[in-house]
């Protein structure tokens, strides 16, 4: 397995916390300028088990602000 890329695009991001839900150990929702939270990626060394979660975080984001790819 490649090395998960993980891309949060904050101008798309409102913080509806859907990612953090899915994987909780991955991302989470910090407060910042914008009017919300946003989120973060708090772990960058993705299990095989963490992978599919990140994956449903990223087809689940309801503005489609999470990128993933593999390198």
């Amino acid at each position: 397995m490649g090395k998960l890329c993980i891309n949060i695009d904050l101008d798309l991001c409102q913080g509806h916390g859907v990612c953090q839900a899915e994987a909780g150990e991955v991302f989470e929702l910090q407060e910042t300028d914008a009017p919300y939270p946003q989120t973060v990626v708090i772990k960058e060394d993705i299990s095989d088990e963490e992978k599919e979660k990140v994956l449903k975080a990223e087809k689940f984001c309801p503005n489609a602000a999470i990128t993933v790819t593999e390198s």
